[in-house]
């Protein structure tokens, strides 16, 4: 069944959700990112800044029956293709937020139909604290209609840095490789609470389509986050927006390249290359508040 045009401005069903010191310190801990500022329950605990995806997919698996045309079956097997996040200021463990989603574009590509998913978490004053726009791919649905979206006003990214010669791409900064143990998807679909048997279940995984089992992609990202700023120098507590595209997928069992690709000293550009040499991540982009 095809995705329809008409799906545009949708809204779901918004969810009230709180966190708590152990589900903040165990997504930290599946990223994983050991730095003792996520741990100090004795300090104010720092969440991790990719950890509003874990609440986002609560409502995500909320809202498993939309008005968009495609089945149930067809919305399960959207790939993640790109994200967006704009922290307004940072979580607060304890704290009660409401999150909220529309659909605000549709399009299409050779491979299928996009849709791109606005989540706003707000406090109990009403003010944002994050917005999430999500874009997903819907391998061999149709669109029916014309390609549409909303206007956001969502802010442009920083450009990447380009080099004197204008020709080539810049060497790295600096880079990290790390290994993604086989175990590690088990380990961050239970510590985030995200859960898609592709990532954890053989059987799901071949009946999807893939080899085996591969890690998440906000796994990838979060890990990249955390590895990135590491390399930059740039504590965790001062990320406030954090974007990318999520391409080729990650095996478990094989190792990763993140690489810093240029810093400001206030905006690191940043990608990710799988252990075949595609790009797990490209266009990677962390602002701070610096």
């Amino acid at each position: 069944m095809p995705l329809h045009e008409s799906a545009i401005g949708h809204q779901m069903d918004p969810i009230t959700t709180s966190f708590d010191e152990r589900w903040v310190m165990a997504y930290a801990a599946g990223v994983p990112d050991e730095r003792d500022e996520l741990f100090a329950t004795d300090a104010e605990l720092l969440v991790h800044p990719l950890f509003p995806v874990a609440p986002e997919w609560q409502l995500l698996t909320a809202n498993r029956t939309l008005p968009t045309g495609m089945t149930v079956g067809e919305a399960r097997q959207g790939i993640h293709v790109g994200h967006d996040l704009i922290l307004h200021r940072p979580i607060r463990v304890g704290e009660t937020l409401t999150i909220s989603a529309a659909i605000t574009s549709v399009g299409r590509r050779t491979a299928g139909a996009t849709q791109d998913t606005l989540f706003v978490a707000t406090d109990a004053t009403g003010q944002a604290v994050w917005q999430t726009r999500f874009s997903s791919l819907f391998l061999g649905v149709q669109l029916e209609g014309a390609p549409t979206s909303t206007d956001i006003g969502w802010p442009a990214l920083p450009d990447m840095p380009v080099p004197a010669d204008g020709t080539t791409a810049p060497e790295p900064l600096a880079t990290r490789q790390s290994f993604v143990r086989p175990i590690d998807a088990h380990v961050y679909s239970e510590c985030a609470r995200i859960w898609n048997p592709i990532h954890t279940d053989v059987v799901a995984a071949r009946a999807a389509g893939l080899a085996a089992p591969i890690l998440h992609g906000t796994a990838t990202l979060a890990r990249a986050v955390s590895i990135a700023t590491d390399l930059a120098g740039v504590p965790l507590g001062a990320v406030r927006r954090i974007s990318g595209q999520l391409g080729a997928m990650v095996a478990l069992g094989s190792t990763i390249e993140i690489r810093l690709l240029g810093f400001d000293g206030s905006t690191l550009h940043f990608d990710v290359v799988e252990q075949s040499g595609r790009r797990a991540i490209s266009n990677g982009v962390i602002a701070t508040n610096a």
